[in-house]
């Protein structure tokens, strides 16, 4: 009976979320943005950030 309940579940769960885009109207592309759109700059890519202490540091150490 456990294994009946399980397959009954999935099932459920799995007609709730294929069935929750149904209702969506209009394109499903993606909107245009409201701000400009800039290229990233790969030099700017993973900074190193100065090394900041905590105060939970000194209680660590």
């Amino acid at each position: 009976m456990g294994s009946v309940f399980r397959v009954l579940l999935v099932l459920a769960l799995m007609l709730t979320v294929g069935l929750s885009a149904c209702g969506r109207r209009g394109s499903l592309e993606r909107p245009k943005p409201t701000y400009p759109e800039t290229q990233a700059d790969p030099s700017t890519k993973m900074q190193r950030v100065p090394a900041r202490s905590l105060w939970i540091d000194r209680l660590i150490q």
